[in-house]
């Protein structure tokens, strides 16, 4: 078998396993798997985010909280030395004058920490309701996925038996390929799907970029198989 023969024959058994991989990574099964995957990898991050946020609302509730519950006690004391002032006769207007703006001034501050309690409140409530909500469609997100995981499995395992024949049958025709043009070969694959490409028109019908004479003259040789020197894909001249 010729060069060229012999590689072909390799290379059309290689193109065909490369369709089957394909085939596998592009199933409806395996492209919503992916989608899933990103889905649940964003719905990850963003309930770590709103955990985080939910923890320092809850601190500054309990803050304030406690804020506001210290005003009440103060605000109470306040308003029992009021009347204790307002029964004694030596209390003067001044001093009469000076703690009731001291009470209302408490009084402000505690109304002004309750509107911010409030808020707060309402801040989480909110950021746990949205926690709730991304951790609902996550749970049916991630349902899903292991449902198609089961599916893309089985795929896998359905379309394994075909690459292990087409293993096969290369490792069998690689036998009939000289060595050092299989290692150039391997190498043109890393870079191209189809290595191994015909002339036409004096130009490599991978790239398109025409070819030398001294290139041309060399591919004239029963079998000869040459590389192309702008794409690297190995190159023969069509003879049927």
């Amino acid at each position: 078998m010729s060069k060229p023969i012999a590689l072909l024959a390799y290379q059309n058994v290689d193109l065909e396993k490369q369709q089957v991989e394909s085939n596998l990574r592009t199933t409806e099964a395996r492209v919503r798997l992916n989608k899933l995957s990103k889905l649940l990898k964003t719905q990850q991050a963003t309930l770590t985010k709103l955990a985080d946020d939910l923890e320092v609302v809850a601190a500054t509730a309990q803050k304030l909280n406690q804020q506001y519950q210290a005003a009440v006690k103060r605000l109470e004391l306040e308003s029992s030395e009021l009347e204790i002032l307002e029964g004694d006769e030596e209390t003067t207007a001044e001093e009469m004058t000076e703690f009731r703006q001291d009470v209302e001034k408490l009084g402000k501050e505690l109304g002004a920490i309750e509107k911010q309690l409030k808020q707060t409140y309402a801040s989480l409530e909110q950021q746990v309701a949205e926690f709730q909500k991304t951790r609902q469609i996550g749970s049916k997100a991630k349902k899903e996925y292991d449902q198609l995981r089961e599916v893309c499995t089985k795929e896998k395992e359905d379309a394994q038996k075909a690459l292990n024949a087409l293993d096969l049958e290369m490792t069998r025709l690689e036998r009939d390929v000289d060595p050092r043009l299989m290692a150039r070969y391997k190498r043109a694959r890393m870079h191209h799907g189809t290595p191994v490409v015909p002339v036409r028109d004096a130009k490599c019908s991978g790239c398109n970029v025409g070819l030398p004479t001294l290139a041309l003259s060399r591919l004239l040789g029963e079998g000869a198989v040459i590389e192309c020197e702008n794409c690297g894909r190995l190159l023969y001249i069509d003879r049927d």
